[in-house]
């Protein structure tokens, strides 16, 4: 991958070649070994490409064939979590184009690096109404760290170069390549060159006499707490953190994005913060006189109605334009989070204040709410099965989730002992992300076992990319927790809408009483699981419906190298909690099981 901006400037390409051509020569350069996607008309250039250097043993990125756009834009996304390497999706114009517009979005709210690569009319056609024409760079401004529109062969080489930097650089972020058709099949000799954009600076220094005065703050204060974000992640500044953690011995949070930054048994680990956070976290976030954010946005479901106030705010991130943005900070820093911590670590001119009384205080708190859950149920309690997921394979796995309820369990209840161990959709809350992102976190690390933990609902927003595993014999191991519903609307609506569940019942069929509102023990499996094997070739499946079933069943799975759909039948009355309500304040935390 690019390092400097000098090997921006770059250019190897010295012979006549098409512009499909150049794109893999760039590929093959930036270290490129996958390619997620569907193919189409506008990019059969790209597929001619690589498969005539396949078919003579050249070197070109692996192309892996899903079944939709979107599943194949997730996929990059999981693959650039799991790998810390650009992910890239390729589609063809129009449908294939728009199909990414969610997984560009959901890339873009996390920050995640990825290059996705759209096929477009000939650049004459442009303006026309062409058949499959569709305005990727104005649908995606706003969704997407930058885009580009190659309209001539010359520009292939020099803008593929600046997208990939573009998107790892600064605070990392998706950028949209859509390619004319004509750009594809013309033949340049040398193209331009990769130029920087001039409003682009994504190289920070970090300044040291603002970063002294804000540990200075921070060493001050009685009870202070840090609130670790994914920036921390991005910035590969794990090691780091945790040496700040130990030297200054400060309480921490990890936010949803920053889940496995620092060891989840770590003794100072409060849990996650915000709507679902732990009720330890939350009430040392309610009670701090100061709150230290590194790489972590103040976004709604953390800083909640009140949040902050009369708190000494400290922000270290990487992008200037979240400084100040939702909550006003008494020291705002825009550094990289390494940079930062590396200086922090060196220092040894301020003497830190003894915390043991804020210690005290937040140990009390960690015993007295310490999660829990109510294990008398006639169905497998969804905590019980992801602690116990957790005992078997914490050490061996990355934790892949779709969005719901069993995202919110998998956060609170797995014990996270790495960075980039998991992998979810957190500003976008897409459902539908898991499966797919699974696939490409398999590419991205296959000497993890990827373990899919997903709802009944979420999984079937993605359910065909089934056929992509059984393809390609990917060992993902997915764990579907079944309780019939969309199970966190059911929640919502049985805890503020007066509980009608017609639009969250995925058991409803045309034959059910129409006044059926809050059946909780109708277990009609639709669709049901456990008869995937006989549609998706070479994927095994299993059923757990009873507690004592966990284990044993677990332990199959892991024991085998092929793919896996279990279907794990939870109870359907279960709620996610602590949970603060929509508009409350951190000291509205609901807790009682």
């Amino acid at each position: 991958m690019l390092n400097t901006v000098e090997k921006l400037e770059e250019s190897p390409v010295q012979a006549p070649k098409s512009g499909a051509g150049i794109l893999v020569d760039v590929l093959n350069e930036l270290g490129v070994d996958y390619l997620f996607g569907h193919t189409g008309g506008a990019i059969i250039p790209i597929h001619v490409e690589l498969n005539t250097r396949m078919e003579q043993h050249q070197p070109a990125p692996r192309f892996v064939l899903f079944r939709q756009e979107g599943g194949a834009g997730h996929a990059a996304e999981g693959y650039a979590k799991a790998s810390g390497k650009v992910g890239v999706a390729l589609a063809t114009s129009g449908p294939g184009s728009t199909n990414l517009v969610t997984p560009i979005a959901d890339a873009y709210k996390d920050s995640i690096p990825c290059v996705f690569i759209t096929g477009q009319v000939p650049s004459t056609m442009i303006g026309n109404d062409a058949f499959q024409e569709v305005d990727m760079v104005g649908i995606t401004r706003p969704i997407s760290k930058h885009n580009f529109l190659i309209k001539d062969v010359e520009d292939l080489d020099g803008v593929m170069r600046q997208a990939f930097y573009i998107a790892r650089s600064g605070r990392p972020g998706p950028v949209v390549v859509d390619i004319c058709k004509n750009a594809l099949l013309g033949k340049v000799v040398n193209g331009h060159k990769a130029r920087l954009l001039k409003s682009y600076h994504p190289d920070v220094k970090l300044d040291e006499t603002e970063a002294h005065a804000l540990l200075e703050g921070l060493l001050a204060a009685k009870r202070p707490v840090i609130k670790v974000g994914g920036g921390v992640i991005s910035a590969n500044a794990s090691r780091e953190l945790r040496q700040f953690i130990d030297k200054y011995q400060i309480p921490f949070t990890q936010t949803f994005m920053g889940l496995g930054a620092v060891t989840h048994d770590h003794p100072l680990f409060l849990g996650m913060p915000g709507m679902h956070g732990t009720v330890v976290a939350n009430y040392a976030l309610k009670n701090a006189d100061f709150i230290l954010a590194i790489g972590s946005r103040f976004d709604d479901r953390v800083a909640v109605r009140e949040f902050g106030r009369g708190v000494t705010v400290a922000h270290v991130d990487i992008d200037h334009a979240e400084l100040g943005k939702n909550i006003a900070s008494r020291f705002e820093l825009q550094a990289n989070a390494r940079d930062f911590l590396k200086f922090a670590n060196r220092v040894d001119d301020i003497k830190a204040k003894d915390l043991s009384a804020w210690h005290k205080t937040v140990n009390g708190w960690q015993e007295q709410y310490a999660l829990r859950y109510d294990h008398q149920t006639a169905f497998v309690k969804p905590q019980y099965f992801i602690e116990e997921l957790s005992r078997l394979t914490k050490q061996t796995a990355n934790i892949i989730t779709g969005v719901g309820q069993h995202q919110m369990w998998a956060a609170l209840f797995y014990d996270y002992q790495e960075p980039r161990q998991w992998i979810s959709s957190g500003g976008l809350g897409t459902m539908g992300f898991g499966l797919p992102a699974a696939i490409g976190a398999y590419y991205g690390n296959p000497d993890k076992t990827n373990i899919l933990i997903d709802g009944d609902g979420s999984f079937q927003m993605n359910i065909q990319e089934l056929a992509t595993v059984a393809a390609n014999r990917i060992p993902v191991k997915a764990f579907i927790l079944n309780n019939g519903y969309l199970g966190m609307v059911r929640q919502w609506e049985d805890m503020f809408s007066q509980g009608h569940h017609y639009e969250t019942c995925l058991a409803r069929t045309i034959e059910c009483d129409p006044a059926c509102v809050n059946n909780m023990e109708c277990r009609t499996p639709n669709p049901n699981f456990l008869h995937l094997d006989k549609v998706f070739t070479g994927i095994h499946t299993l059923r757990i419906n009873r507690t004592e079933q966990v284990i044993p069943a677990i332990e199959q799975v892991l024991s085998d190298s092929d793919p896996y759909v279990v279907d794990v039948w939870i109870d359907r009355a279960e709620d996610v909690k602590p949970m603060i309500p929509p508009g409350g304040t951190l000291d509205d935390i609901i807790y009682e099981v």
